[in-house]
């Protein structure tokens, strides 16, 4: 027996994926109610301790560059706030903590092994040589 109407789909009638108008956005479209916490959103609708995680990674910088261990302390500090922050679900960089915390105890370091340096070489015991501070032409 010929089927008049042509070849038949054994699965039935599919309809078009994504009904045609391509993917729905995150939480179902208009009128749909948003996603719960945890998915996308933190807790309270905001990321206000964000800026914690870029203060120690800049302090951490910092202390590597130019300011030592005057700015390699706040890192460490900052940084594990923002690591807490994260934690907590208040901030979503918590990797940024983590990078001024290891950069803060670099410039921890680089600092005392330059304090030692110095010493060793000599550079701080020209401060008690009273011939450099004669000034009277000898």
């Amino acid at each position: 027996m010929s089927n008049p109407t042509g070849p038949q789909d054994p699965y039935g009638a599919q309809p078009p994926q994504g009904g045609g108008y391509g993917a729905q956005p995150p939480g179902g479209g208009y009128g749909a109610p948003p996603p719960p916490p945890g998915y996308g959103s933190v807790p309270g609708g905001s990321t206000e301790k964000n800026s914690l995680g870029v203060w120690a990674l800049i302090l951490g910088i910092l202390g590597l560059v130019c300011c030592g261990i005057f700015t390699a302390i706040p890192a460490i500090i900052v940084g594990q706030k923002s690591k807490q922050a994260a934690a907590e679900g208040l901030a979503n960089n918590g990797g940024l903590g983590s990078a001024g915390v290891i950069l803060g105890w670099i410039g921890i370091a680089l600092t005392v092994l330059g304090a030692i340096w110095a010493f060793a070489m000599g550079g701080l015991a020209v401060l008690g040589d009273p011939t450099i501070w004669d000034t009277t032409g000898y």
